[in-house]
C-alpha cells in the first residue's frame, strides 16, 4: 500500500492539531486542580 507524503501529512495534522487543542487545557486543568494550593 503506497502512501502519499502529502496525504500522510494531512492526516497527521488533521489528527494531531485537534488532539492538542483538547489535550492542553485538559492537562492544565488536571495538574492545576491537583496542586492548586501550591501553584499559586
Amino acid at each position: 500500500m503506497e502512501v502519499n507524503n502529502q496525504a500522510f501529512l494531512a492526516v497527521a495534522l488533521f489528527i494531531s492539531i485537534p488532539t492538542a487543542f483538547l489535550l492542553i487545557p485538559y492537562v492544565k486543568t488536571v495538574s492545576g486542580s491537583s496542586v492548586s494550593s501550591e501553584s499559586n
